[in-house]
């Protein structure tokens, strides 16, 4: 794997509005989620790239997104968002 840049994680946990900084995240799902969500992610990089796009939200591009049953995932611009 390539060397990455600087980059931070925020998120909040159930229940609350409040961002702390992450040091590490575990996903539990499918390898077929985790592949959409690789997508996800590729998408939203191209988006900002090409467009200039300060974020996007997971839930605004999956059919049936559900708070119950989904995490939301905020790719952020660092380009464009200072870090918290």
């Amino acid at each position: 794997m390539e060397k990455l840049k600087h980059f931070s994680v925020q998120g909040t946990a159930v229940g609350s509005d409040q961002s702390i900084q992450l040091d590490e995240i575990s996903i539990l799902a499918e390898p077929e989620t985790l592949r959409a969500l690789g997508v996800f992610l590729i998408n939203a990089a191209s988006e900002m790239a090409l467009n200039g796009r300060e974020h996007v939200h997971l839930q605004e591009v999956i059919e049936d997104f559900s708070h119950e049953q989904h995490v939301d995932f905020i790719a952020l611009n660092r380009a464009l968002i200072l870090p918290a």
